[in-house]
């Protein structure tokens, strides 16, 4: 079946709605003749905002090229392994001792710019740039389990930090500052936005159903097939039903409300499945990507589970266009190319061939 027609199949046994609507739009070409083009308005199942599936929209791929002045080696990179000792700052000694947290290629430090209270980086690589297929299953393990390590150490140094998320932004047009491939953690008395709106939305959903919404997603999804892509170990893997970026792959871990919850087999887990993303996202033409793995409050977390989204950004180019525009920033709703039941077809297969 089509995938736009099968989207608003529905599950009458689940309280779970995959609501979308097709609108046309008509024009005159210049040569006289009438031209109609489809528009697909998504709604998310959770948090009813929108996003739109718009034909005609194109995400430029890489070029190679424009990467050439990144993998040169960069004598003044604070990340690299000749400076990061000297240069990057420590952690409170009442927190750590020896002011960073290292494990494999992976060192974890304070945030000099510090977009939350305990912001801290964890930098991914001896490298100082790696295509997407270099971020391997075990440099993101060990990535990730420095950072979780450090999240654990904080919330015992102060329990107000509840707020937790990991997540990279990888080359300029993601956002990153530098190339070096790094993390960002977010530890914070307060949520961010999407958390905060993704808890009170979840609590609502556990009160009027109680279930978690994450697991009876991943559920849905496995039972209907169209965006779910491979388990891996616990971890369920699918495509957005109203994306919010391009390309957008998500991950959910059953019975797992926290970061501090994860074990070594889930942290293994996540980290084989976002680095075949990874390797599915160059064999697709695309360098620069967005990360958030998100954790519920670490004092109490009724109804959450911890899940990760990921999305590629326009690639580098010697004068890329950025893929954030009005409808992006202004009006918080993604407009994108592919419908994610597509994405998700060729993700399966890459999934099944790893």
């Amino acid at each position: 079946m089509d995938p736009a027609v099968a989207v608003n199949r529905e599950d009458e046994t689940s309280p779970i709605r995959f609501h979308s609507e097709q609108i046309t739009a008509s024009f005159l070409s210049p040569d006289g003749s009438e031209v109609m083009k489809s528009l697909e308005v998504r709604f998310d199942p959770l948090l009813g905002t929108s996003s739109r599936i718009a034909e005609g929209v194109v995400l430029p791929k890489a070029d190679e090229d424009a990467l050439a002045f990144l993998q040169a080696p960069n004598s003044g990179c604070p990340f690299c392994p000749d400076r990061i000792s000297r240069v990057t700052p420590k952690v409170l000694e009442a927190i750590h001792h020896g002011g960073r947290l290292e494990r494999g290629e992976s060192v974890l430090f304070p945030n000099l710019v510090p977009y939350s209270q305990y912001a801290a980086v964890a930098v991914v690589s001896q490298r100082h740039w790696l295509a997407l297929s270099g971020f391997t299953r075990q440099r993101l393990f060990d990535n990730l389990s420095v950072a979780v390590d450090y999240v654990r150490k904080v919330h015992a140094f102060d329990p107000r930090a509840e707020n937790c998320a990991y997540n990279i932004n990888y080359l300029y047009p993601s956002g990153g500052s530098l190339p070096h491939p790094h993390a960002q953690v977010y530890l914070d008395p307060h949520p961010t936005t999407l958390m905060r709106l993704q808890r009170e939305a979840s609590i609502a959903y556990w009160t009027a159903h109680g279930r978690a919404y994450w697991e009876d997603l991943v559920e849905n999804e496995e039972a209907r097939g169209l965006r779910f892509v491979a388990r891996v170990g616990r971890t369920r893997w699918i495509t957005a039903f109203a994306p919010i970026g391009f390309n957008e792959v998500r991950a959910v871990v059953p019975d797992c409300e926290t970061i501090l919850d994860l074990t070594d087999d889930d942290l293994n887990a996540l980290s084989a499945g976002i680095a075949r993303v990874l390797q599915w996202y160059e064999l697709t033409g695309y360098n620069s990507f967005n990360l958030a793995l998100y954790s519920g409050p670490l004092n109490t977390s009724r109804g959450w589970r911890v899940h990760l989204s990921m999305i590629t950004r326009t690639a580098m180019l010697p004068y890329y266009r950025s893929d954030a525009m009005h409808m992006e920033r202004l009006h918080w709703e993604a407009a994108v190319d592919r419908a994610p039941e597509r994405i998700a077809d060729d993700l399966r297969a890459h999934f099944a061939a790893a």
